[in-house]
């Protein structure tokens, strides 16, 4: 089985497309298929990322994609290079009716993932693990009569040792350990602000754990400015996401594909949003009761940041309520994407 999978990571936009189709890609790799990425401007660190875990990886120069339709025939040419395609993977807000109708002569089946609604897609599969309003028919008017969609966080793409037995553990709602993740580039270097939020706690600042994504562009001032924190401790990324996740009590982020991951480990969380497809994400699980919301990440302050720590604090019961809260988001995940894998594969034999 050749899967090909066309997503994009920047500063700009994050990592999060990327990631999530490497967490469909190793479910993939693990059942035989051969898996190849086509990217443009991937940062460095990523792309090596990418590669040592086994993923095929074909980098478009920035200059000259400007289109779809240079993008269409560069990713075309990419294809005849590799030969038959059976799956293609399109994880992309800037591609869609024209370029997928353009990647049919070349592919068996096409998979789009969206969470924006907004634009006709030819595909003949469609997956968004996101939360919406009125989920059922957001996408009836933009997918061809048939398409068989996979819809909501049951279906969220993780990495697979976020599937490990013995990760989950009872929390009581005391907040002793905390985990900061901003994903894989910071827009912003939102991490700062936590550190600041940290040192203004003083003793009571529980210990910390920051980590920083493989494209984070401000690593050097961030480990700087920890130097004389004592209770907190810098990653340059990690390869034990899932374990840090279940240690700690309470987590903070945005709520991009880390969302689910907490969620699946039952951590509660205090996120903010740094791109507008989180915001319904946000809005939703905070209603639920399985995160805070405080709003637009470059318009939450330090302060803001150390009240919201603050109250987390000195409520415990919230906080454990939370993680119940957060647990229920994902249930039914394991027979979700069993079902999901099997389409999948069953659907090139």
């Amino acid at each position: 089985m050749n899967v090909l999978i066309r997503a994009d990571a920047t500063l700009e936009i994050g990592s999060g497309h990327v990631m999530r189709c490497a967490a469909l890609g190793m479910r993939l790799m693990a059942r035989g298929a051969l898996v190849h990425f086509v990217c443009v401007g991937i940062p460095d660190r990523l792309a090596d990322w990418l590669r040592d875990r086994g993923f095929g990886l074909t980098v478009l120069p920035v200059t000259g994609i400007d289109d779809w339709r240079t993008d269409l025939a560069a990713t075309s040419e990419v294809v005849r290079i590799i030969g038959h395609i059976d799956l293609l993977i399109v994880d992309h807000y800037c591609l869609e009716l024209g370029w997928e109708r353009g990647m049919r002569p070349h592919v068996l089946r096409i998979l789009v993932i969206d969470d924006l609604a907004d634009r006709d897609h030819d595909c003949d599969l469609l997956l968004d693990q996101n939360l919406h309003e009125d989920a059922e028919n957001r996408y009836k008017q933009y997918v061809p009569q048939g398409t068989v969609q996979f819809l909501g966080p049951r279906y969220a793409l993780l990495r697979p040792e976020f599937d490990e037995h013995g990760l989950e553990h009872n929390r009581d709602g005391s907040v002793k350990r905390l985990l900061v993740f901003f994903g894989g580039t910071d827009p912003g270097n939102q991490t700062i602000k936590i550190i600041d939020a940290l040192r203004a706690l003083g003793s009571r600042a529980p210990e910390s754990i920051l980590v920083l994504g493989p494209a984070h562009p401000s690593r050097n001032a961030v480990h700087k400015s920890v130097a004389n924190l004592p209770s907190a401790h810098v990653l340059d990324s990690t390869e034990q996401m899932s374990m840090l996740m279940a240690q700690a009590d309470l987590a903070i982020g945005t709520c991009g594909v880390a969302a689910w991951e907490r969620c699946a480990l039952g951590l509660p969380s205090l996120v903010v949003v740094t791109a507008e497809n989180q915001r319904e994400d946000a809005e939703i699980l905070h209603r639920l009761g399985a995160v805070e919301y405080l709003g637009d990440a470059d318009e939450v302050s330090a302060e803001n940041w150390e009240r919201a720590l603050r109250r987390a604090m000195d409520n415990p019961h919230r906080i454990h309520a939370m993680a119940s809260s957060a647990r229920e988001v994902m249930v039914g995940r394991h027979a979700a994407l069993a079902e999901l894998e099997r389409t999948l594969v069953d659907g090139v034999h």
